[in-house]
């Protein structure tokens, strides 16, 4: 009981924080924010495995200027919610899904054309996703 109390505690206080400091148009939140972001390619550790219709799972993100989200399943068209901040100087993408389960990504880069983002996956390993832009 006590630790489902703190983690709505700690979510909780995690929604206040981002209200309390509001999303600021960077060149990193332009680019973000314009268009939507297809997963084109995943790799570990370095080495690609798997890219274009082979990634299972595809999606694609619509990142909102409010400071919210839309995750497009590619094979289905299902949908999801959530919210997302840029951290750390922009270095670092905070996301939180439909859920209400915290992400934290190390971004790698992004730019007008590719967005770039790694963490370390439940097997322990360097794993980078990589996006495109669309329209």
């Amino acid at each position: 009981m006590f630790l489902f109390l703190a983690t709505g505690l700690a979510l909780s206080s995690c929604n206040k924080n981002h209200d309390a400091h509001p999303q600021t148009q960077t060149l990193e939140t332009k680019h973000l924010t314009h268009g939507s972001w297809r997963l084109d390619e995943i790799q570990q550790n370095g080495q690609t495995t798997s890219t274009g219709a082979g990634i299972k799972d595809r999606y694609s993100l619509k990142f909102r200027d409010d400071g919210t989200y839309l995750q497009i399943m590619l094979g289905t068209t299902t949908t999801y919610n959530g919210t997302w901040m840029l951290m750390n100087n922009n270095s670092a993408l905070h996301m939180v899904d439909h859920k209400g389960d915290a992400m934290h990504y190390k971004l790698v880069s992004l730019t007008a054309s590719s967005l770039r983002y790694s963490f370390t996956n439940k097997a322990n390993q360097a794993e980078e996703l990589v996006f495109s832009a669309q329209p």
